[in-house]
């Protein structure tokens, strides 16, 4: 299993008081498919879980997860134990506005 991790608080490098909501978009650049568990925590505990399946070359998005410019956590954890063709980007809304952009590279990710 690979684990991919984005946290956002109050004055961190992700700061959540700037951010209403995020979108997800996880693309399998791999040979295989797989399934991956999108989480989202917040103050008070999980707020969001879907179960999604990535056939090879496909892209998966995940829309208007409201994060309420409060502090939050995403996870996402995939059935594989490789991470190399697992591409995610988030999307930092407010108002409905992007304000910030990340991707697997700004995730904590382990196997």
């Amino acid at each position: 299993m690979s684990i991919f991790r984005l946290e956002s608080a109050p004055f961190a490098t992700i700061d959540c008081r700037y951010i209403e909501s995020v979108d997800i978009e996880v693309t399998n650049s791999g040979s295989d498919g797989f399934e991956m568990l999108v989480h989202g925590y917040g103050n008070q505990g999980l707020f969001y879980v879907q179960l999604i399946h990535l056939s090879p070359g496909s892209t998966v998005p995940v829309y208007h997860m409201m994060t309420g410019y409060e502090p939050f956590q995403l996870v996402l954890v995939t059935n594989i134990n490789n991470y190399a063709c697992t591409e995610v980007i988030v999307r930092a809304k407010d108002h409905g506005y992007l304000i910030a952009l990340y991707s697997q590279e700004d995730m904590i990710r382990t196997l």
